[in-house]
């Protein structure tokens, strides 16, 4: 049958002189494999769709039992130019991705991380402190993975309540709980504890950019 979903591009690789296979993480919070057939002829701008950190939607043919789905057709929504301008912000939302790569497990399945990761990349392309989203990411994703963190400075702000502001993008009261703190100092400090929990971490090789 045939679905429809948008999408974050997690990442996308050649498979044989004309095709690729995307890892995709879709609206529905659910990470699966797409193969683009004939992609990379000359005549088509799929190469380009599949692009890290596009966002996207697509129409694809979904089979249960297969691993690898097959890509109909699709259109770009947003390719974040900005975040992509500069390294310093690049590397956070590649950061973003790669954690979600590597570091979700196979079969997770929640609409809610996807709607925070399209929102970070969203506010670091809108060109706020891609710190402070950064930071946000961190607490949602281990938030969401079962490992909530109440340590200050979060303890004056409930990390429900935070989440819920940054959700609803109440940035003015996001700066004002977090920019007073050190964010290289809070950033290692997170990923310590992400890291003594979901051991998986371990595998997100960009997070040397950043800690």
């Amino acid at each position: 049958m045939i679905l429809k979903s948008k999408a974050i591009v997690i990442k996308s690789f050649s498979y044989s002189d004309t095709s690729l296979i995307s890892r995709l993480l879709l609206d529905g919070g659910e990470k699966t494999t797409v193969m683009i057939k004939g992609a990379k002829s000359i005549k088509s701008n799929k190469t380009a769709l599949f692009q890290s950190m596009n966002f996207i939607k697509m129409d694809y043919y979904y089979r249960e039992n297969r691993d690898i789905q097959t890509f109909k057709e699709g259109s770009l929504i947003s390719s974040f130019p900005h975040l992509k301008n500069n390294f310093e912000t690049m590397k956070y939302g590649l950061c973003i991705i790669d954690i979600i790569d590597k570091a979700l497990p196979k079969e997770y399945k929640d609409s809610q991380m996807f709607k925070i990761a399209y929102k970070c990349l969203r506010l670091i392309d809108d060109k706020k402190n891609c710190k402070i989203i950064f930071i946000f990411f961190l607490l949602s994703f281990s938030h969401y993975n079962g490992y909530t963190i109440n340590q200050p400075p979060f303890n004056e702000l409930k990390l429900d309540e935070a989440l819920n502001l940054f959700i609803l993008d109440d940035y003015d009261n996001i700066m004002q709980t977090i920019e007073k703190n050190d964010l290289d100092e809070l950033i290692k400090k997170i990923l310590f504890f992400i890291q003594s929990h979901i051991l998986e971490i371990k595998n997100v090789k960009s997070l040397k950019f950043v800690n």
